[in-house]
């Protein structure tokens, strides 16, 4: 079979009609399968905006598998990749009439290193030892060694990190457990594989390796499909950066006491070392600012945080010195002294290109009990264009959101993407008729003091008139706060990003039909509630970029220096496709009904709000108050209880 052959099972509906319980066809479907096969077939570049509700997936799952080629898949999250392999793939298969060879590779950090296991329990205090223990007997029975199966880590988990690997602490080949390596068997299993299911992250981590000329981790494919690629420019600037946190230099001084322990503690010189390094990590950590978030790191770098980043170098460097005096004694002093050096060579790269690098911005990234310092590359076209030449793949990019007034141009260009065919394909679904757009009218604007509470207001009203069943989507963590408390305090049955994980919220949300939700970044995109649930999203601001944020500060001089404006040239088709996020909550069959309420008054009064209008789907927009309420009465279940007094605060309870 071809590619080609593929896109043709589309218009076999009896085939769709044995495999799914309601198969309408879809226009788009059917075009973005061709334009999928054309480029397959021929090792062509496409880019194509899929509306919700196209059926993208099974549109470019089912021409690849028909090429007989080797496919990769990476798409946003580890939930993404699960949903690919365990619904959608098997769902292609059976439509196809044949079985692939298929499996799911994820980033090292989810995979038990065995190494890092002993080590843990070498050294585990009493109350982490009952878990240790549990992770080993779950160990001995699991063939992939994925902790998603074990089921009791999360990323936020400290023990996480203690029973994975990274690139900096791997031994590779010297590692005691390389045979029995979970991540080296998950990566002859892709070698192997016909379909890799990755994400973006580990993707980019190919790239760089690539480029770095250290092997690679995906195999090499005939079809590259990345899937939510309107997330790839952000993730790439971290890729083709550099970056070193106080994390990576913290988990070197632990791994080098427990290495010198284990060995006798017979290297007072190290020990010492060890211990300085220690000190200087949490001197240059108290010089920084107290505030969380980033800043420049210009802004920052006075004459005492300098010397404390010297100092610091300068601990790195006798550390490096010392380690390689008696690196023999183990392999993993080896990859210790490794480690150390290349921790300063990173410092040392980062300072120095701190004063002399006209492509890349330093900046800082601070949290409570950690920092990391990066330098990101301005520009990420010209890197990933030079990585995919180097690729001689089919290459497809697709979403939901990538177009600006239908015009693919924006994105095509953040990631240097020329001689690609394009498609913008409209969602299938009757917004005309089951979707309104509510812009309150009388709204203060965004910066006057008392817009908050005139959006807490706005938000009573309306979720009074539907009964729940509400997103309140906000642009800062500060205003999920706040508008939480206030909703709570209204009587309404208030969920708060931040009060428990981002399923157990979802699973409460669509539980109770009189529920709301306050929440902000990812609740925005890939969180999909059907049917009555959610029939009312409440966005409180347009999401424009921070222009506080380092990395745009220094994009935006050097745009004004070439003769741009930054505002249209990036701020505003930036904004455009993050709205488009948030908006796509809403409808998500062509069933569901709902009011999509954004309180921002630039929507209407600033000229380019007219550009904003054109890019959303083509909804009735009202600023009638009246219109609203009818319309969201009119979706409020009969026997809804206005106002809950149910308090989620203790959901995970």
């Amino acid at each position: 079979m071809s590619a080609a052959d593929g896109a043709a099972l589309f218009n076999d509906t009896e085939r769709f009609d044995r495999e799914l319980d309601a198969f309408d066809q879809r226009p788009g479907q059917a075009e973005m399968a061709n334009a999928v096969a054309e480029a397959v077939d021929h090792r062509g570049r496409l880019v194509v905006e899929a509306g919700t509700g196209t059926g993208k997936t099974l549109a470019y799952l089912l021409p690849a598998l028909a090429s007989d080629g080797k496919i990769i898949v990476a798409t946003a999250t580890r939930y993404l990749q699960s949903q690919l392999a365990d619904k959608d793939l098997p769902l292609a298969e059976r439509i196809l009439g044949r079985t692939v060879h298929s499996t799911v590779l994820k980033g090292r950090a989810n995979y038990l290193c065995l190494h890092r296991l002993e080590m843990a329990e070498q050294n585990a205090s009493a109350d982490k030892r009952a878990r240790l223990s549990a992770i080993r007997e779950w160990a001995r029975k699991t063939e992939s060694g994925d902790l998603g199966e074990f089921g009791d880590i999360g990323d936020g988990d400290s023990l996480w990190p203690q029973v994975t690997s990274t690139p900096d602490n791997c031994l590779a080949a010297d590692c005691p457990f390389w045979d029995q390596c979970f991540v080296v068997a998950a990566r002859r299993e892709a070698q192997a594989a016909d379909v890799v299911i990755a994400n973006h992250h580990l993707f980019f981590a190919d790239l760089t390796l690539r480029d770095a000329g250290l092997g690679e981790v995906l195999p090499g494919a005939d079809a590259v499909i990345l899937d939510e690629a309107h997330k790839l420019p952000d993730v790439a600037g971290h890729f083709f950066g550099r970056a070193l946190s106080s994390r990576q230099i913290g988990e070197l001084t632990r791994d080098l006491r427990a290495e010198v322990e284990r060995l006798g503690g017979d290297m007072p010189g190290v020990a010492d070392n060890t211990r300085d390094l220690a000190e200087r990590l949490a001197e240059f950590g108290q010089r920084l600012p107290a505030q969380t978030g980033t800043t420049g790191w210009r802004d920052v770098a006075d004459n005492n945080v300098a010397a404390a980043r010297d100092a610091l170098l300068e601990a790195l460097e006798i550390l490096a010195g010392a380690l390689d005096e008696v690196s023999d004694r183990s392999e993993q002093l080896q990859s210790l002294a490794r480690r150390s050096a290349e921790h300063r060579d990173l410092l040392a790269t980062l300072a120095e290109a701190d004063e002399n690098d006209a492509e890349n911005v330093s900046w800082l990234d601070i949290r409570a009990e950690s920092w990391t310092w990066h330098s990101t590359p301005l520009d990420v076209a010209s890197p990933f264009a030079r990585s995919i030449e180097a690729l001689p793949s089919a290459w497809v990019f697709t979403s939901a959101t990538l177009a600006v007034g239908g015009d693919l141009g924006f994105f095509c260009a953040r990631l240097g993407l020329s001689d690609v065919e394009t498609r913008v394909l409209a969602s299938p679904f009757d917004y005309a008729n089951n979707a309104l757009l509510f812009t309150p009218p009388s709204m203060p604007q965004p910066r006057a003091p008392g817009y908050d509470d005139a959006v807490i207001e706005q938000a009573r009203s309306l979720i009074t008139a539907t009964g729940g069943g509400a997103f309140v989507l906000c642009t800062s963590y500060r205003a999920v706060e706040r508008y939480g408390r206030a909703l709570r305090a209204a009587g309404f049955s208030t969920l708060i990003q931040g009060s428990a994980s981002r399923p157990r919220l979802l699973a409460d949300f669509r539980a109770d039909d009189a529920s709301v939700l306050v929440a902000t970044t990812s609740f925005w995109e890939g969180v999909d509630v059907r049917g009555q649930a959610l029939r009312l999203v409440i966005i409180d601001k347009l999401p424009f970029a921070s222009p506080a944020d380092p990395v745009l500060k220094a994009r935006f001089a050097a745009m004004e220096e070439a003769g741009q404006n930054p505002f249209i040239a990036y701020s505003l088709p930036q904004a455009v496709i993050a709205l488009k996020q948030g908006v796509g909550r809403l409808i998500r069959d062509a069933t569901d009904r709902g009011v999509l309420a954004i309180c921002d008054p630039r929507l209407t009064s600033a000229g380019y709000g007219r550009v904003i209008q054109a890019s959303l789907p083509p909804m009735t927009v009202s600023d009638s108050w009246q219109q609203a309420e009818t319309f969201l009465r009119d979706l409020k279940p009969a026997s809804e209880p206005i106002n809950s007094t149910n308090d989620h605060a203790d959901v995970e309870n």
